[in-house]
């Protein structure tokens, strides 16, 4: 048998929501760096203690790369990697810290169809979901449900189209129903 690999990533599209959660943390995160500030220089101030104003700074610094980290920890990208049958999802934030969010046999999904499929798909609308996409809708974004951690969960997931057909060998028609695109016609 020979060995089957392919992976691809996925940008997560910042959302509304993602901007103004970025502009929450990154005003709290100030006023809490210039409240410490200005409360260790005035404590240093009254007391005449240098190391009074350095343990502020300290904490500031402290704070400081916390939200640096929180703030820049919302850009997301997702790889999808799929090995002999087995597909993982890694989650990267900020293009440096890496962490794997989903792992399972593709043999064991129970369907997986276009996010447009609500004949195949009605059934599982009011399972938990995930999503580890773009957050855009696209004619490759698909869903499939599966049991995670006990649980059954749909999954929402953005495959190219090598990725898909590789999955076609694990699972039967019957429980991945691909979109089918029609095919132009050329016109002569």
């Amino acid at each position: 048998m020979k060995d089957f690999f392919t992976e691809q990533l996925v940008a997560h599209t910042p959302t509304k929501q993602d901007s103004i959660r970025q502009g929450i943390y990154f005003g709290v995160y100030a006023a809490i760096i210039i409240y410490i500030i200005f409360n260790f220089i005035v404590r240093a101030g009254m007391h005449g203690e240098i190391g009074i104003f350095a343990l502020g700074l300290l904490f500031a610094a402290g704070i400081a790369i916390l939200a640096w980290r929180q703030i820049t920890g919302l850009r997301v990208e997702y790889e999808y990697s799929y090995t002999n049958g087995t597909l993982d999802i890694d989650i990267i934030r900020n293009r440096s810290r890496r962490k794997q969010v989903f792992s399972a046999a593709v043999a064991d999904f129970e369907i997986m169809a276009h996010i447009d499929d609500s004949d195949n798909l009605s059934p599982y609308k009011d399972l938990p979901e995930a999503d580890f996409s773009s957050g855009d809708k696209k004619d490759n974004t698909y869903v499939f449900v599966t049991v995670s951690r006990g649980k059954k969960c749909r999954f929402i997931i953005e495959p190219k189209e090598e990725l898909l057909k590789a999955m076609l060998v694990d699972l039967t028609p019957r429980r991945l129903h691909m979109k089918i695109t029609p095919v132009r016609m050329r016109v002569q």
